[in-house]
């Protein structure tokens, strides 16, 4: 079975999970950006799509078209759906000069995808990043929330199959 959903509108019990989110985190424009945030990393594709972003934009009351530019602007946030586990390669200088290119090399081997690509059942997607203050570790990978350093091919190894023995779950 594939992680990636075929979008479908909103179900009722999905509706009301995005306002209580909006309730809870207010429902201000100053709050916008932190509601974004778990709005996205609570739904199933990852992203904020056109029914929720409506839905944001009436109970904040901002323009949706103010809205889609938040949503365009931050990297951390996406206007298309995404897989479950976001692998980023720290590519600056401390990095790069720690052979952030070999890592990238063992992730791509690992994942069956090159920089910019999906895994086929939408597990995984692989992308650089900036700097995630790391540096004494590196190169490093970002995964969701966590870092991995001081790596090998086995260590790239052993995440990747966690994460896929984790993927039902």
């Amino acid at each position: 079975m594939s992680y990636k959903l075929i979008s479908k509108p909103l179900d009722s019990y999905q509706i009301q999970m995005v306002n209580d989110i909006i309730d809870k985190n207010g429902s201000t424009k100053k709050d916008i950006l932190n509601t974004l945030i778990e709005l996205q990393d609570s739904l199933d594709e990852k992203y904020i799509g056109e029914e929720v972003a409506t839905i944001v934009s009436n109970k904040i009351g901002i323009p949706l078209v103010d809205l889609y530019d938040i949503l365009t602007f931050y990297d951390m946030l996406s206007v298309e759906p995404r897989a479950k586990y976001k692998v980023e390669v720290c590519t600056c200088a401390s990095c790069y000069l720690n052979e952030s290119d070999t890592l990238i090399d063992m992730v791509e081997k690992n994942l069956g995808v090159k920089l910019g690509e999906h895994t086929e059942d939408w597990l995984f997607e692989f992308e650089k990043c900036s700097c995630v203050g790391a540096c004494d570790i590196g190169p490093v990978i970002k995964i969701g929330n966590d870092i991995y350093g001081n790596l090998d091919e086995k260590v790239v190894e052993s995440i990747f199959a966690d994460l896929r023995a984790k993927k039902d779950l």
